[in-house]
C-alpha cells in the first residue's frame, strides 16, 4: 500500500510538471515566422534536426526529409539547432525570414569524449581506470531466444556454456572471469537500467542501448556485498530528439540438429551383443534363427528394429520473430516504444492423434516504453515500463529429459513403437522404461506461463545554474513476476511381451495400469521494490584538473508467495556507495570507490560492511614527446586497481546466524523435548573478494587497438559447513562458518583492426580472449589418510577418478598388477595403485584438475563492407575443459537396456580377443573401448583417465550476408532504408568429440541438441 501511495504521488508530480510547457507556450507571443534549410559540412540536407527556441521548453520543430523547417518565434529569440554528434548552432532572430540556411559541423574529439557506462553512472572513456568490457550491441542481435547465447566469444571476461537447444531451455549460463568461489552465489550481478533484475533472457536485443561488463574492484566496489562476482550493466534505448523513427523487423529461422548420437540398428546390435557375451565366457544371447529373423524383420513385435530418434523427432522446425519500435520526440519530451513476439517450436514429432499440442513450444511476447520529459530546463522526469509474457508447452510428464533418457535406454530390439495388436509398449514400470513415443504423445501436456511487469520512475535535477557540474537523481521501481503452471497428465495401459502363445498370438503382460486425466495447478508470485538516490559532480578546472564525484544510496525489498516461517519475511538490502575521480591533463588518473552495504544475513550491529578500492592510470601517449618518439603508437594507457568487493549470498538459506529449535523426539535419550535443528553461525562475516587488476590499452596508427587485463581474485570467508568438529561436542547438526578460501587468476584481452579502402568500402577484424583458472586454497573437510584426496589445492569441481595405465595385454600382466575391481581379463583397463597398498579401490581416486567449465574462451570476428553489402563472419571457441564418458557410452552396460553407439561397431575402436576374431591385430592396445561385457563391468566403468576426454572446440558461430536498400523510390514510400540479410548459425564445429555437440559432451547424448539455424532477416526503417 505504501508503494502504491508513493507511485501515485510521483504520477501527480509528473502531471503537474507536464502542464508547464503548455502554459509557457500560451504566454509568449510569436509573430515572426522563420523558414529555411539545415545542411551538413558537405552541403547535404539534414533531416531530423531538433530546432527549438532557447529557454522555452515545449516550443520546437524537427527538420523534414529535405532538411527544411518552419517555426514561429518572437523578436530577439534565439533558435537552437541540435543533432547528435554535431556542434549545436544558435541563431538570433530579429525579423521574419524565408530562406535561412544553417550549416552544422561534425563534432571534433568524439573519441576522446566517448562515454562508457560504469557503476551508477557514466564516465569519459579516456578517464576510465577500471576493467570494463563493452560490446557493440549490433553483435548481440542474433536470431536467438536469448542474448546470453550471443555472449560467448564476443566479450572479454565472459565464460559461457550452453547445455541445451530445446526451446525455452536453450539459455546459456555465464560467469565473469570464470567461477571464483565455491560459495552459494557464483553468478554475476545483473542490472537492467540500473536496477537488479533477473530477466536478461526476456530482453529483445533490439531494445538494448549499451551492454557493459564490470570486472575489477574499481568497477564493482560501489556495489558492495553484491559485486564480488562481477556486474553486467544493460541500458535500454531511450527516445532522442528528432523526427519520428519507426523500425519493423521480421525474421524466420529454419533449424535442425547437426549432431545426434548415432546408434546401432537391430541386427548389428544383436551381433555385437553376442560378442559381448561370448568374449566373457558366456553363451550368445541370439542364436542363428533369431539373427535371421532380426535381419529380415519378419517379427516386428518381438524383434523390432526401431530408430527412436526418427520416431520422435522431425528433421526441421521453424522459429519466428516480429519486432516493432517507435521513437522520437523533441527537446521537451522523448519517447521509445517497442513490442516483440518470438515463437520457437521444438523438433518433437507429434502423432496427430490428440486434439491438443504435446510438442515443446516456446512463446515470448514483450513490450517496452521509455519516456523522458524535460519539465524545466534543469529537471527531467523519466518513466519506464516494460513487461513480458512467456509460455512453454511440453509433454505431460513435465521434464523432457525423460524422453532423452528413454531414447538412449531403449534399444531397437527392446519394444516396438506399438504392438501389432494395438497396445502401447513399455519395458519397465518407471518412466525410464516407457518408450519416448509414449512419453511424447500419450501423457498429456503441461502449460507453463510466466508474466513479468517492471516499472521505474526517475527524476533528475541539474544544479549547474548554482554549482556547475552538480546533479542529483532519485529513482523508484516496482517489479512483479508471476508463474502459473497447469499440468494435465495421464498414462495409458502399457504392455510388454517377449514371447508368443502356442497359437502364435502375442503373450502380452500388463506392466503399467492406465492413469486417468489429472489436472494440477501451481502458482507463484514475487514482488520487488527498489529506491535509490544519487548525487553526481563533474567539473573541469583551469583546462587541466578534472574532478568527479558520486554518492549513491539504495534500498530494495523482495517478497514472494508460498514462503513460510522466517522465509516469509521480505528480503531487504540497503547500501551507501561513493566514487571520487581526478584527472590531471588527461594524463594522470586516480579513482577511489567504496561500498558500504547492509544485508539481512548478518546480526544486528554487524549487518554493514565496507568495501573500498583504488585505481591509478597513466596515459603517456598524451605527451608531445611521446608522439615524436613513438609516432605509430597513437594511444597508450596503463592502469592498476586494487580493492575489495563482497558477497552476502553466503548460504542457500536465510538468517544463517539463527539457531532453530523444535519440540521433538530427537532430543537426548529419544524422549520428547526441546532440541536444536540448526545451529546458527557465530562470528558471521561477508565472503570477501580481494581483487587485483593490471590493464594495458594501446592503439597503433589509429587502426589497431589492444586491451589486456591481468587479474587475480582471492576469495576469503567462503561459508562452509564445519566438518572438523567431533561428535562429542554434542551438536545435532554441524555449524557453519566463514572458513573457505579460493583464488582465481588469468587474463582477458580484446583486439580490433579497421582498414578503410575508400569512401564506401572498409573491413574490420576483431577478437577477444579470456583465460580464467581457479584453485581451492582451503576447503574444510575431514583429515584424509592420503593428502591427495583433499579438495584443497585443486581446481573447483574438478573431475576425479582413477589413473588408467592402458589395457591389460595378457594374464601375466594381470597377475603382476595390483588387484583390480572384480575379475578382469586381458583387454580390461589397468589402473595405477596410487597409494601403493596392492589393490585398486576408491582410495586411489585423484583429482584430474579439469572441469566441464572451459578455462579459455575466445572469439574472432571479421566484417567487410562495400557500398550497400556487408559480409560478417564470427568464430567462437573454448579450451581447457574435459568431460567423462559415462552411461550408455559403455556398450551393453545395462545388458538389454541401453543403445550402443555405432563407433563401437568399428573393429579398430574396441579390443577383441584374437581367439574370437581370428586376428591378433584386433587386440588393439589403444582401442577406444576395452573388452566388451554384457552388463555392467565394475572394473571398466570406473571414472578414470581412460574415459576423460577434452571437449575443446572452434565453432563457426555466425555468418551473415546483408544488403541495405536506400533509394529515392524507397524514400518516396516514407522509408529510410530496407535491410535484408541471410544468416547462418552454428554452421560447423571443429572438435574431437564428434558424437554430439562439445558443449553438451557431459550429457553423453542425453540432451536436446544445440541447433543449426538458417535465417532470413528483413528490417524496414521509416
Amino acid at each position: 500500500m505504501k508503494h502504491n501511495i508513493f507511485l501515485n504521488k510521483m504520477l501527480w508530480i509528473v502531471a503537474f510538471y507536464l502542464s508547464f510547457p503548455i502554459v509557457s507556450g500560451q504566454v509568449n507571443q510569436r509573430d515572426l515566422e522563420v523558414a529555411g534549410v539545415v545542411l551538413d559540412e558537405t552541403g547535404e540536407t539534414m533531416p531530423g534536426v531538433s530546432i527549438y527556441i532557447k529557454n522555452e521548453p515545449g516550443v520546437g520543430v524537427v527538420s523534414n526529409a529535405d532538411g527544411r523547417f518552419s517555426i514561429k518565434v518572437s523578436k530577439n529569440s534565439i533558435i537552437v539547432f541540435s543533432f547528435i554528434n554535431f556542434v549545436t548552432e544558435e541563431v538570433l532572430i530579429t525579423k521574419s525570414q524565408s530562406d535561412l540556411t544553417v550549416q552544422l559541423k561534425e563534432s571534433e574529439g568524439t573519441e576522446l569524449e566517448e562515454i562508457v557506462v560504469v557503476g551508477h553512472g557514466q564516465q569519459r572513456k579516456v578517464s576510465v581506470v577500471g576493467s570494463i568490457s563493452t560490446v557493440d550491441v549490433s553483435e548481440l542481435k542474433t536470431p536467438s531466444s536469448s542474448i546470453t547465447n550471443a555472449l560467448a566469444g564476443r566479450i572479454a571476461g565472459i565464460v559461457s556454456v550452453q547445455r541445451s537447444g530445446e526451446p525455452g531451455n536453450d539459455f546459456s549460463q555465464f560467469w565473469i572471469r570464470g567461477i571464483s568461489t565455491f560459495g552459494a552465489n557464483q553468478s554475476a550481478l545483473i542490472l537492467i537500467d540500473g536496477i537488479e533484475r533477473s530477466g536478461i533472457d526476456q530482453i529483445d536485443p533490439e531494445d538494448i542501448e549499451s551492454f557493459s561488463v564490470l570486472k575489477d574492484a574499481s568497477a564493482t566496489a560501489v556495489y558492495g556485498v553484491r559485486g564480488a562476482n562481477g556486474v553486467v550493466l544493460i541500458n535500454t534505448k531511450k527516445g532522442t530528439a528528432g523526427k519520428l523513427s519507426i523500425k519493423f523487423k521480421n525474421y524466420a529461422s529454419l533449424s535442425h540438429s547437426p549432431r545426434m548420437p548415432k546408434y546401432l540398428g537391430a541386427y548389428d546390435y544383436a551381433l555385437l551383443a553376442n560378442e559381448a557375451r561370448v568374449v566373457r565366457g558366456q553363451t550368445a544371447i541370439y542364436d542363428d534363427v533369431e539373427l535371421n529373423v532380426i535381419r529380415k524383420g519378419v517379427d516386428p513385435d518381438l524383434y523390432p528394429n526401431v530408430d527412436w530418434q526418427k520416431e520422435i523427432l522431425k528433421k526441421n522446425t521453424w522459429n519466428r520473430n516480429h519486432y516493432l519500435s517507435i521513437s522520437g520526440g523533441g527537446e521537451v519530451a522523448r519517447y521509445f516504444l517497442s513490442a516483440s513476439t518470438y515463437t520457437s517450436d521444438a523438433l518433437y514429432k507429434e502423432s496427430g492423434l490428440n486434439d491438443y499440442n504435446t510438442n515443446v513450444r516456446y512463446n515470448k511476447n514483450s513490450f517496452r516504453s521509455n519516456l523522458d520529459v524535460n519539465v524545466t530546463r534543469s529537471t527531467t522526469i523519466s518513466l519506464g515500463v516494460d513487461g513480458y509474457l512467456t509460455s512453454q508447452n511440453r509433454p505431460g510428464m513435465g521434464n523432457t529429459s525423460y524422453i532423452w533418457d528413454s531414447q538412449a535406454n531403449l534399444t531397437p530390439l527392446t519394444v516396438p513403437v506399438r504392438y501389432s495388436t494395438g497396445q502401447l509398449p513399455t519395458y519397465g514400470k518407471e518412466l525410464g522404461g516407457v518408450s519416448p513415443e509414449v512419453l511424447l504423445n500419450h501423457t498429456g501436456y503441461v502449460s507453463d506461463n510466466n508474466t513479468g511487469i517492471q516499472s521505474n520512475i526517475a527524476i533528475r535535477q541539474d544544479f549547474s545554474q548554482w554549482i556547475k557540474g552538480l546533479s542529483a537523481r532519485v529513482l523508484y521501481s516496482f517489479d512483479t513476476y508471476t508463474n502459473h503452471v497447469v499440468t494435465r497428465s495421464k498414462m495409458p495401459d502399457l504392455y510388454y511381451s517377449n514371447k508368443r502363445k502356442v497359437d502364435g498370438q502375442l503373450d502380452l503382460e500388463l506392466r503399467s495400469d492406465s492413469q486417468p486425466l489429472e489436472v494440477k495447478t501451481s502458482a507463484y508470485s514475487q514482488q520487488k521494490t527498489y529506491l535509490e538516490g544519487s548525487v553526481n559532480y563533474e567539473q573541469l578546472f583551469g583546462e587541466r584538473h578534472r574532478i568527479g564525484g558520486l554518492m549513491h544510496y539504495f534500498h530494495q525489498e523482495f517478497s514472494a508467495s508460498n514462503r513460510t516461517g522466517t522465509d516469509a519475511i521480505p528480503e531487504r538490502n540497503q547500501g551507501l556507495s561513493g566514487r571520487m575521480t581526478y584527472a590531471l591533463d588527461d594524463l594522470y588518473l586516480i579513482e577511489t570507490n567504496f561500498g558500504f552495504t547492509g544485508s539481512e544475513n548478518f546480526k544486528r550491529g554487524e549487518q554493514f560492511g565496507l568495501f573500498p578500492s583504488v585505481a591509478l592510470g597513466w596515459i603517456p601517449s598524451g605527451y608531445n614527446w611521446f608522439q615524436q618518439v613513438f609516432p605509430s603508437l597513437s594511444f597508450l594507457k596503463l592502469r592498476y586497481s586494487y580493492g575489495t568487493a563482497g558477497n552476502d549470498k553466503i548460504s542457500n538459506y536465510r538468517f544463517p546466524y539463527f539457531t532453530f529449535v523444535e519440540y521433538s523426539s530427537a532430543a537426548w535419550g529419544g524422549k520428547y523435548g526441546i532440541t536444536e535443528t540448526k545451529l546458527g553461525a557465530d562470528n558471521l562475516r561477508w565472503e570477501k573478494a580481494i581483487k587485483n587488476n593490471i590493464g594495458i590499452e594501446a592503439t597503433f596508427w589509429d587502426k589497431l587497438s589492444f586491451v589486456y587485463d591481468f587479474f587475480r581474485d582471492r576469495r576469503e570467508g567462503i561459508f562452509q559447513e564445519r566438518t572438523n568438529l567431533p561428535a562429542t561436542v554434542g551438536n545435532i547438526s554441524q555449524p557453519w562458518g566463514n572458513v573457505g578460501t579460493m583464488t582465481s587468476k588469468g587474463v582477458d584481452a580484446t583486439a580490433s583492426y579497421t582498414h578503410v579502402f575508400g569512401a564506401e568500402s572498409w573491413a574490420t577484424l576483431r577478437g577477444n580472449f579470456t583465460y580464467a583458472q581457479n584453485m581451492v586454497d582451503y576447503w574444510e573437510e575431514p583429515p584424509y589418510k592420503y593428502p591427495y584426496k583433499a579438495k584443497t589445492g585443486h581446481i573447483y569441481n574438478s573431475h576425479t577418478g582413477l589413473i588408467a595405465l592402458g589395457l591389460f595385454k595378457d594374464e601375466q600382466e594381470i597377475l603382476s598388477s595390483p588387484k583390480q575391481f572384480g575379475e578382469v581379463l586381458p583387454g580390461d583397463i589397468r589402473y595405477k595403485d596410487v597409494n601403493g597398498d596392492g589393490k585398486i579401490d576408491t582410495e586411489d581416486y585423484v583429482y584430474f584438475d579439469y572441469s566441464n567449465i572451459p578455462q579459455i574462451t575466445y572469439g574472432i570476428a571479421g566484417e567487410v563492407t562495400h557500398k550497400s553489402w556487408t559480409l560478417s563472419v564470427f568464430f567462437q571457441g573454448a579450451a581447457r575443459s574435459k568431460f567423462l564418458y559415462s552411461g550408455n557410452y559403455f556398450p551393453y552396460s545395462g545388458g538389454n537396456i541401453g543403445n550402443v553407439l555405432t563407433i563401437a561397431n568399428e573393429k579398430s575402436n574396441r579390443w577383441i580377443p584374437a581367439e574370437y576374431s581370428g586376428d591378433p591385430n584386433t587386440e588393439n592396445p589403444t582401442a577406444h573401448f576395452p573388452r566388451l561385457s554384457y552388463g555392467s563391468s565394475q572394473n571398466n566403468e570406473q571414472p578414470s583417465t581412460f574415459w576423460l576426454k577434452g571437449n575443446d572446440y572452434l565453432r563457426l558461430k555466425n555468418v551473415e550476408l546483408a544488403y541495405r536498400l536506400k533509394s529515392s523510390f524507397i524514400r518516396s514510400l516514407a522509408l529510410e532504408s530496407i535491410d535484408m540479410s541471410i544468416i547462418g548459425e552454428n554452421l560447423w564445429v571443429w572438435d574431437s568429440v564428434k558424437l554430439w555437440d562439445p558443449e553438451q559432451a557431459a550429457s553423453n547424448g542425453r540432451s536436446y541438441p544445440i541447433q543449426r539455424r538458417y535465417t532470413l532477416n528483413f528490417i524496414m526503417n521509416f
